[in-house]
């Protein structure tokens, strides 16, 4: 059984934590993710269905819709600005991935890259 590497990333920005959390809400919403939960320091995030890909199968189904989950846990700076750090792991929980992990680790950055376009 192969595993996929989740993507970690840390950035800070000059936005206020409230001004980050709705542009990646935003941002996250417009990607097709579901907010599972939301507050002032963190965001948790649904993409994709298990499901579909069950049925379809991870070759045939479109990156943007593999199982995924996204977590952004944001900071205030003391000095102006939102540090926010990025987990996006994939959800995929029976089965073999061999040969479809590279596939789940490029659907898995597109989200981290999704997001950090929203705060930069």
């Amino acid at each position: 059984m192969s595993d996929v590497t989740p993507v970690v990333k840390e950035l800070i920005t000059r936005k206020t934590v409230e001004d980050a959390r709705m542009a990646i809400i935003r941002q996250l919403e417009a990607a097709g993710g579901k907010i599972i939960k939301s507050d002032e320091a963190y965001i948790e995030c649904d993409f994709g269905s298990l499901l579909l890909s069950r049925i379809i199968g991870e070759f045939w189904v479109p990156r943007n819709m593999l199982p995924k989950k996204a977590e952004i846990h944001l900071e205030p700076m003391e000095k102006n600005g939102t540090k926010v750090k990025i987990l996006i792991r994939d959800t995929h929980k029976y089965g073999i991935m061999l040969g479809y992990v590279k596939k789940y680790e490029n659907a898995l950055q597109d989200v981290a890259d999704s997001v950090l376009s929203a705060i930069k």
